[in-house]
């Protein structure tokens, strides 16, 4: 579930590399600087690399903490789901947290 919702962010960074792929060999390519503008594409991939990188790790825990699991419901659901509990149990114990 949570593949599906960074699934749009990852196609605009494939889109985004592609594009600066493609910039680097169309107008004008190597041109002039011979093989020294691999080293710019290098650094340039290298920096947007680690800036997705940062992205991505600051985005993760966000949505992690917006997923709250300590609420007592849920961790009753979850048990009972587990066979943890019976359904008598389930129904006592929620009896009891209303």
């Amino acid at each position: 579930m949570e593949k599906d919702r960074n699934m749009p962010l990852w196609i605009i960074i494939g889109a985004f590399i592609l594009l600066s792929l493609f910039a680097v060999f169309g107008m004008g390519g190597f041109g002039m600087m011979g093989f020294g503008m691999g080293f710019g594409l290098l650094f340039m991939l290298l920096f947007w690399v680690v800036v997705i990188w940062l992205v991505v790790t600051l985005v993760n825990p966000v949505q992690s903490i917006k997923k709250d699991d300590s609420d007592p419901f849920t961790i009753l659901k979850q048990r009972y789901a587990k066979g943890e509990i019976t359904k008598k149990q389930y129904e006592e114990m929620k009896k009891d947290l209303e």
